[in-house]
């Protein structure tokens, strides 16, 4: 009487071909994984980046687009000191004493504590930020510095504006003094805005369109 051998019970093994390409599975969807994370983790600085940069650009526009004009409504027609690029002089600064009454010096003295402090602080803020994740070293620290000196400047403006309109006679030095930190705080805000644009723009130029097509 023969004997017949029974066979294990039991799933089957794969073969050596599904078991290389079983155990491949989960690294390939691993190395998606932490490409997925370590893209998450870029974009996120550059967000940060981004609402700041937007946030100077807004003040920029309602500042010097919005308000400083309308403000030539309470000034006869003449435009404020600091809206001027190239400076002023002292015949400037006593046609606006005359034209312009202690409510409208008040109402810009107003716009120079809120709209213009915030300003050049949002210029610093977004200048750091995009010299800390899209510049390099050496740059980095010009733009800081030229953002820096650019709020100091401008925030020191606004004081000496407002304290020359509501002067008795303000002096030629004073007026000067105060001409010369308008245009430097012009000059400064030019450069460094083109640096901050110019780096956030090519980063993400090269994060939407190079580093897809190397891959």
């Amino acid at each position: 009487m023969s004997t017949r051998r029974k066979k294990p019970r039991g799933a089957p093994q794969p073969a050596d071909g599904d078991r290389s390409r079983t155990s491949a599975a989960p690294s390939a969807s691993s190395g998606a994984g932490s490409a997925t994370q370590r893209a998450a983790a870029q974009s996120q600085p550059m967000l940060l980046v981004g609402a700041l940069v937007v946030t100077a650009v807004l003040l920029f526009g309602y500042l010097h687009l919005l308000v400083l004009p309308q403000m030539t409504q309470l000034s006869g027609g003449f435009a404020m000191p600091d809206a001027r690029v190239l400076g002023y002089d002292l015949e400037d600064v006593e046609r606006l004493q005359q034209v312009m009454n202690a409510d409208a010096r008040g109402q810009l003295s107003f716009v120079h504590k809120t709209a213009g402090t915030l300003f050049p602080l949002a210029v610093l803020l977004a200048s750091w930020a995009t010299a800390g994740l899209a510049m390099r070293r050496r740059a980095r620290w010009l733009v800081l510095a030229g953002a820096a000196i650019f709020a100091v400047v401008d925030i020191v403006d606004n004081v000496l504006i407002d304290r020359l309109l509501a002067a008795d006679a303000p002096s030629t030095a004073a007026v000067a003094t105060a001409s010369t930190l308008t245009v430097v705080g012009w000059v400064l805000l030019i450069l460094v805005g083109l640096c901050v644009l110019t780096s956030v723009l090519t980063r993400l130029f090269r994060r939407t369109v190079v580093e897809p097509t190397s891959r």
